[in-house]
């Protein structure tokens, strides 16, 4: 191993100082103008000359010879052909006979009467019953319940009827079943009547008229 060491470092060696002599031998052919008779500089030869404008001639080509047209096939006139149907000589047994037309007399249907026109009925609408505006449960409410029923822990069920005018607004209040206790019955009137607005009913006419509401409230207490 060692002996392959030292003969790859004496060949590199022997490169270098190869190298070195052709560098040097260059560099002193360029220095002594050895390259001069060497080296041959290129000359253009090619010497720019300036055209003068020449006329294209153009030559024209004589046109091709006239082609005639081609010879239409000829036509021959249509013929319908025979009809195979022959028709016979007419019958002169055979004619119109004459017809004897009577005219009709007018009939006589004396004189004319207008028809009688009846009166057209007047319109009529759908007739409402009046309904209440809201809730019915807001006319009444805990803290209108009397003092006194309260204090003797009273409670029932009031029935009662209203009577609405035209403009939704209540008339009369009528009770139609007691609760059992006067206070009750009355605080009910009261109250509802104050309170409730209703859409008044219509008639046939279709006009606004009076109606009348059923109800009850159940007084329980709070």
């Amino acid at each position: 191993m060692a002996y392959a060491v030292e003969n790859t470092r004496r060949r590199q060696t022997q490169t270098f100082i190869a190298v070195g002599l052709l560098h040097g031998v260059a560099i002193w052919a360029i220095a002594s103008g050895f390259a001069s008779g060497v080296v041959h500089v290129l000359k253009d030869r090619f010497v720019a000359q300036q055209w003068k404008d020449e006329e294209v001639k153009v030559t024209p080509i004589a046109p091709p010879p006239d082609i005639k047209p081609a010879i239409k096939p000829e036509t021959r006139p249509l013929v319908a052909p025979k009809p195979d149907i022959s028709l016979g000589p007419v019958d002169p047994g055979v004619g119109i006979l004459p017809t004897d037309i009577t005219p009709i007399a007018p009939a006589d249907f004396g004189p004319l009467t207008p028809p009688e026109v009846k009166p057209s009925p007047s319109a009529s609408f759908a007739t409402r019953s009046a309904a209440p505006k809201g809730s019915p449960g807001s006319w009444v409410s805990d803290r209108d319940y009397p003092s006194a029923a309260i204090r003797e822990e009273r409670e029932g069920l009031t029935r009662f009827r209203l009577s609405i005018g035209a403009d939704g607004r209540v008339t009369n209040c009528e009770i139609t079943g007691s609760s059992g206790s006067a206070d009750l019955d009355a605080a009910t009137c009261a109250k509802v009547s104050a309170r409730a607005r209703f859409i008044p009913a219509l008639g046939g006419d279709g006009m606004p008229t009076t109606g009348s509401y059923s109800g009850s409230v159940r007084w329980v207490l709070p």
